[in-house]
């Protein structure tokens, strides 16, 4: 466990916190998210990485796509192996996979995402080849891999307004921003109750457009999509800020 030999990949096992879960004992996609963006951060500090360093050299990864695949329901208590590691950048996005196993080493979440590499203070993306440091990259070896740098949200052709999201304090990160997993919870605020009763997540997508900073009002809007899905947009004073898409699958004696 812990950085492997290589320097390529990072590992852990995680245990699912019951307060992390809904009324179907379900991880919740927001509490996944988190435990992706702490992983990566994880393998970054084993590395002598960590955010401090990299901020007082001006740099912070900022993430820009995220890709959730539930293969299945991931239950409180369970037992996963989280598994995480960079392969090769794509244009000016850094791309990292996420895999949670569990005890019989079944894949029960597969997680792609891309990152950008800015300079807090001047706003400015940096390519990755101006990264200072090396990364053990592996090959790319899963569709996800291959495209989450280009992926897009589907679009609904007709939609509803959502529910609005105000930042403060208790929802953002160090950088003073909405956190990447609030994006989740917010989304699935969105979705009608009925549906997430009846029906299990098991794809979501979200593009990170333009911060949320403190003080700001994220307003949703929300529409169905073809193939069970729904599809959710985020502005901040009328400016598009993320955009998102989460597909359902019939819970057991349910129909679509």
């Amino acid at each position: 466990m812990g950085l492997s030999e290589d320097r390529s990949s990072y590992q852990k096992t995680i245990y699912v916190p019951y307060p992390e879960c809904d009324w179907h004992n379900e991880w919740k996609i927001s509490y996944l998210m988190r435990c992706v963006q702490q992983i990566a951060s994880d393998q970054l500090d084993a590395m002598d990485l960590n955010f401090h360093k990299l901020y007082q050299q001006g740099m912070v990864f900022l993430l820009s796509r995220e890709q959730v695949i539930l293969h299945r329901a991931i239950l409180a208590g369970e037992a996963l192996t989280v598994t995480t590691w960079p392969v090769q950048p794509k244009g000016a996005q850094f791309r990292r996979t996420v895999s949670f196993t569990d005890e019989k080493g079944c894949r029960a979440a597969s997680v792609y995402t891309s990152w950008t590499l800015v300079d807090p203070v001047a706003h400015k993306i940096h390519r990755p080849s101006a990264f200072p440091y090396t990364l053990t990259l592996r090959e790319l070896t899963e569709p996800g891999e291959q495209g989450i740098a280009n992926l897009r949200a589907v679009q609904a052709e007709q939609t509803v307004e959502g529910i609005p999201l105000d930042v403060r304090y208790s929802n953002t990160d160090c950088n003073g921003h909405l956190n990447n997993a609030v994006y989740g919870d917010l989304v699935l605020d969105c979705i009608p109750e009925e549906v997430l009763r009846e029906q299990r997540p098991c794809e979501f997508f979200i593009h990170y457009i333009k911060e949320a900073k403190i003080g700001s009002r994220v307003c949703t809007s929300i529409g169905k999509v073809e193939n069970n899905g729904w599809s959710v947009a985020g502005t901040v004073q009328q400016e598009s800020c993320f955009e998102a898409h989460l597909f359902f699958t019939p819970r057991p004696g349910q129909k679509d």
